[in-house]
């Protein structure tokens, strides 16, 4: 599990530790995983090359939660979460792996099950019996 989702969702104060960053707590990264999967922050996000100001939005509206985050360290969690939920994908795709521990997982599959950069689209071919190869 990662170490930055696995604190207490009542500490309501921020810690860095050496090597890691800062590190966010459930609450308030359940709170931006909310936020984000809002329909008008997803569409933004998918539609817009330069979205900096979409992560200003999410920031404030984080702030508004009671979780004080910078524009910046936003988009640096959502980074870090979608790259941890495309690897779970991944291994929970793969054949004689154990499913993923991700303790974000769901909430995240809401918000990218129509990502074909994580969910490509999968097409299969079939002839009808009556179809010939001429």
């Amino acid at each position: 599990m990662d170490n930055d989702d696995s604190l207490d969702e009542s500490q309501g104060s921020t810690r860095t530790v050496k090597g890691k960053g800062i590190i966010w707590g459930n609450a308030e990264t359940s709170a931006l995983i909310k936020i984000w999967g809002e329909a008008e922050i997803k569409y933004a996000l998918s539609s817009l090359k330069r979205n900096y100001e979409i992560f200003e939005m999410i920031s404030t509206e984080l702030n508004k939660t009671g979780f004080n985050r910078s524009t910046e360290e936003c988009r640096t969690k959502m980074k870090s979460l979608r790259k941890l939920y495309k690897q779970a994908v991944t291994q929970n795709n793969t054949s004689g792996s154990g499913l993923s521990k991700f303790i974000w997982f769901d909430e995240m599959a809401q918000i990218f099950r129509t990502d074909t950069s994580i969910h490509p689209l999968r097409t299969t071919e079939s002839k009808s019996a009556g179809d010939t190869d001429k």
